[in-house]
């Protein structure tokens, strides 16, 4: 059975502006029972993926994440320009 194609980090609009412009994303193959990915900040750990099967799984969960909770820790502008990003790419111009 073929795999499916993989999204980019820029399927993830809140995740690759956290990772180029925020804070720091740290990913692991997730052997030994390590999070698949973790975000950080100046302060220490924001989020870490628990139970991801694979590494776009835990994309996944980190995008919802910093779209819902995790958007504390953005500034209002930021979060409506991302909100504008969605809208291009459910548009289909993304």
């Amino acid at each position: 059975m073929p795999k499916k194609p993989k999204k980019s980090l820029s399927a993830y609009p809140y995740l690759c502006y956290w990772a180029e412009d925020w804070a720091e994303m740290e990913t692991t193959n997730g052997d030994y029972n390590q999070s698949r990915l973790t975000l950080l900040n100046e302060g220490g750990i924001v989020y870490e993926d628990e139970g991801s099967q694979s590494l776009e799984e835990a994309f996944e969960k980190a995008e919802v994440f910093l779209r819902g909770e995790g958007s504390m820790f953005l500034y209002k502008e930021d979060i409506e320009a991302l909100e504008e990003e969605y809208k291009e790419i459910e548009k289909g111009n993304k």
